[in-house]
């Protein structure tokens, strides 16, 4: 009898012990969380011409909210509002990865939303018409804080502690939320007067001001930090108002992207679909998460950034069916998780990816470290020497290694491949299993190794 009292007792200590060391916010917490679907944020006019909607058609803005189970009894917690990818064409609250973050982060003590907001283009499809589909998204978003700041006793969040995060387009819309604040900064071919009763002018009806009228809620619709995964913004230059200059970002973004550059470059409608004929049909020139960091950098903003070199857009996109995709996704989880708690929350240090060492100069075509990497740098340190990682059927080398050996080895030991880098060269890997790898490269004496996942 005494030795079970005292195995019992041993038990919950050390349960007791273990649930003291839980992070909460970094560390999982719960093993469910509650959501609410469907709520209605506000409601505006669509202008989505593929559905012969032109601005004469209201339609609900839904959000999905994501919370801890009824049991977790904590106020003020943080909340991160999430926005899909698509385009500006396609996608939902539903979208697979939002989904995921939503789970992820409520599970670990903080509220979420997913929201839908307004898609689709007036014809035609040029500048002028891309610049209002994303103004319209902005004002949807900023409609979005200002309904779950009005429900912060409610949902138990912090109002002072809201972020915004996104994929693709719903990067773009995090971003916008923070960085485009001044009247000035918008295109003065937006129209931004009050919609009322005024007709359309050549077809297009005034968009209203920056906060918009998707709804009329009578709070304040600034965000506390941003996280990008793959989006870009019209100035860097717009960080640079105190609002916008105080916001936090967390960024990822890979250097092959095709759709959002990762530096600066002119988005043309071939890169948002596949529409016939396949020739560029410029529409706007946009700035990219690497321009973004690199001028918070400059400045002295709080700018963490995580290069994926040589991965195109949305990598982790198909994470739950593609091995490769769910590694890209266990990065990006590993790097947000460690800066939201650090600089978001400023809750004190945890572990995960930190910033990896971006190219010295993208625009011009380089992609180039800006230092040598010492012996036995892992993933994070090492991925502009070799890329992607994680990688597929392939690795490639960063030109800087012509005439370099290498040697790739299984995480045991085991020599799989060796031989001479020649300028432009790479590996074909199609026949190696999902796993974890070392990759050695030799030059003279030096030896550089390399953490690599398939």
């Amino acid at each position: 009898m005494r030795k079970t009292l005292l195995f019992t007792a041993l038990a919950i200590g050390l349960a007791l012990t273990s649930h003291a060391q839980s992070r909460r916010y970094f560390d999982p917490q719960f093993d469910s969380v509650q959501v609410t679907t469907d709520l209605v944020y506000g409601n505006n006019f669509s202008f989505n011409s593929l559905r012969g909607e032109v601005g004469l058609t209201r339609i609900d803005l839904l959000m999905d909210v994501y919370t801890p189970p009824v049991e977790d009894t904590v106020q003020n917690r943080p909340m991160i509002i999430w926005a899909h990818g698509g385009s500006f064409i396609a996608g939902s609250k539903e979208s697979s990865d939002i989904v995921y973050f939503c789970r992820e982060y409520a599970k670990r003590g903080f509220v979420c939303a997913s929201i839908n907001y307004r898609l689709g283009y007036e014809l035609p499809i040029d500048s002028v018409n891309a610049v209002r589909t994303v103004y319209r998204a902005l004002q949807d978003g900023r409609a979005a804080v200002r309904f779950a700041r009005s429900k912060a006793a409610e949902w138990g969040i912090d109002p002072n502690r809201i972020f915004f995060g996104g994929t693709s387009a719903g990067a773009f819309i995090a971003a916008n939320v923070a960085y485009l604040n001044l009247p000035e900064e918008i295109p003065s071919y937006v129209d931004t007067n009050e919609r009322g009763l005024l007709p359309a002018t050549n077809g297009k009806f005034p968009l209203d001001g920056l906060e918009g009228k998707s709804n009329d809620i009578d709070q304040p619709s600034n965000i506390q930090g941003i996280i990008n995964y793959c989006g870009a913004t019209r100035f860097v230059s717009w960080l640079d108002d105190p609002a916008s200059a105080a916001v936090p970002v967390i960024s990822m973004h890979g250097t092959a992207d095709g759709t959002v550059p990762y530096g600066t470059r002119v988005i043309n409608l071939n890169d948002l679909a596949p529409i016939p004929p396949q020739v560029p049909l410029p529409i706007v020139e946009v700035m990219g998460s690497y321009d973004i960091d690199k001028h918070a950098d400059r400045m002295g903003y709080t700018s963490k950034f995580y290069t994926w070199y040589g991965a195109d857009h949305v990598p982790y996109i198909s994470f739950e069916t593609d091995s490769v995709a769910a590694a890209y996704m266990d990065t990006l989880m590993s790097f947000t998780l460690k800066h939201v708690y650090e600089d978001f929350l400023q809750l004190g240090s945890a572990e995960g990816f930190s910033e990896n060492e971006p190219p010295c100069d993208f625009n011009n075509g380089v992609v180039d470290p800006c230092s040598a990497v010492g012996i036995g740098e892992t993933l994070n340190a090492a991925s502009s020497l070799v890329f992607p990682n994680p990688f597929g059927d392939r690795i490639q080398f960063n030109p800087s290694l012509d005439g370099q050996q290498y040697t790739l080895k299984s995480i045991d030991g085991r020599l799989l491949l060796e031989g001479k880098i020649a300028a432009g060269s790479d590996i074909i890997t199609t026949t190696l299993p999902t796993g974890v790898y070392v990759l050695e490269l030799i030059n003279g004496k030096n030896v550089t190794s390399i953490k690599l996942v398939k």
